[in-house]
């Protein structure tokens, strides 16, 4: 019954967090501000990451988990209540969004990784890798399908009654978490036995420029992981113009409604899903970086057909194959950092790399945007594919030890 709980929370949880991810973004290009705003507001949904992600990472490792992610989760709902409540207001003054952004990006910072890291306090330890996997396929296949369930929710409801419903589903996550039932005690000391062996800078929160001193002597020592994290930014680049810039497309430029739109775009869901069971079933294969930069290049071409044919058939099925494609690269990068970082410091290269992954879609959400607004969408995503098809093939021959990896 635990882990029914767990599922249960787990899944409304992510699932309003990717479709209010969706949601304000098109919500922001109804409305008129300056040019690239729905970028801005996207690149305020993760500005958050880079400040707080070693504070995350404490927080979870000194206090209960339950709780820490109860706390972090009603950030979500209570930026999102608000724009339900109040979205007359976010109409009229739309620079408001800026900082209800960035509300909801603080929950995010921390409820993403503590939603995981309940699993080992929730699951059998025999069953801990299973477990992770269906939660990292049921991450994606929330992100994918939420256009669909945006699209059809907005086809018969206002965006009022959207949020409001978003804001339910993180209600129902948050009740649902209250009643885990953890295996480690609930507790933020630490026994007194253990504690009189301890420093008292240990009972400190750490310096983030320490951490990143140490984490940046790893990967200068180590190229395999440093190139390792240079893909997990190239890689991510891409999918800030397609949550921000590609659903403008699809609407303005293909003439299709809400539910039509959703359709179009919820391809890319299933397939993340498949790329993320494709690595499961081949993930013995050796030279996993081979892998890993070839498809990367292949992830780069399947960009360039998303706009040019202006058929939305075409575009639903580039978006399925670039879903694959980011499926794999999505699984295989954690993947080889995991394997190649050594216990004591394997958590602090892992939520690098979870600021890299997250942070770097908000920047290139933010430019696409600009680009966009300036020269339409099909020559940003020409310029922008060509540009990773350039990095594409660029890393495939630079990166000599990842790929022999």
């Amino acid at each position: 019954m635990n882990q029914i709980i767990f599922y249960l929370a787990f899944a409304f949880g992510t699932f309003a967090s990717s479709c209010f991810l969706y949601s304000i973004v098109i919500f922001t290009q109804t409305l008129t501000v300056v040019k690239g705003y729905s970028g801005i507001v996207f690149f305020f949904l993760f500005l958050p990451f880079p400040f707080f992600f070693l504070y995350t990472g404490y927080l979870l490792d000194h206090y209960s988990k339950k709780w820490v992610v109860v706390a972090f989760q009603f950030f979500l709902f209570f930026a999102t209540f608000l724009l339900a409540a109040f979205t007359f207001v976010f109409e009229t003054y739309p620079l408001l969004l800026l900082p209800l952004a960035f509300l909801n990006g603080i929950g995010m910072t921390t409820v993403l990784p503590g939603r995981m890291a309940l699993l080992r306090e929730v699951m059998e330890s025999h069953r801990l890798v299973f477990h992770t996997i269906a939660g990292n396929l049921l991450l994606i296949f929330s992100f994918g399908m939420s256009p669909l369930a945006v699209g059809w929710i907005r086809e018969f409801e206002s965006y009022s009654h959207l949020f409001f419903i978003l804001a339910g589903f993180h209600l129902v996550s948050i009740l649902a978490f209250t009643l885990l039932t953890t295996k480690s005690t609930e507790t933020s000391v630490l026994p007194k036995e253990k504690f009189n062996h301890q420093s008292e800078s240990n009972t400190e929160i750490p310096s983030l420029r320490k951490n990143l001193r140490v984490v940046i002597q790893f990967l200068q020592a180590d190229p395999v992981s440093r190139q390792v994290m240079y893909m997990a930014v190239l890689s991510m680049l891409a999918l800030g113009p397609i949550q921000v810039v590609l659903p403008l497309y699809v609407k303005q430029e293909l003439g299709l409604g809400e539910l039509a739109r959703g359709t179009v775009l919820v391809f890319l869901g299933p397939g993340l899903f498949l790329g993320g069971i494709l690595t499961i079933l081949f993930h013995h294969l050796e030279r996993k970086g081979f892998v890993l930069l070839l498809v990367f290049s292949l992830s780069s071409f399947f960009f360039l057909g998303f706009v040019p044919f202006y058929e939305a058939k075409a575009t639903s099925i580039f978006l399925f194959c670039f879903g694959i494609s980011g499926g794999v690269l999505s699984s295989l990068m954690p993947a080889i950092l995991q394997k190649r970082a050594e216990d004591g410091l394997r958590g602090r290269i892992l939520s690098l790399y979870t600021v890299c992954f997250q942070f770097t879609p908000a920047v290139s959400g933010f430019l696409a945007a600009i680009l966009n607004d300036h020269f339409g969408s099909f020559w940003t995503f020409t310029g922008l594919g060509l540009g990773f098809l350039g990095f594409a093939l660029y890393s495939f021959i630079g990166y000599r030890e990842l790929r022999e990896s």
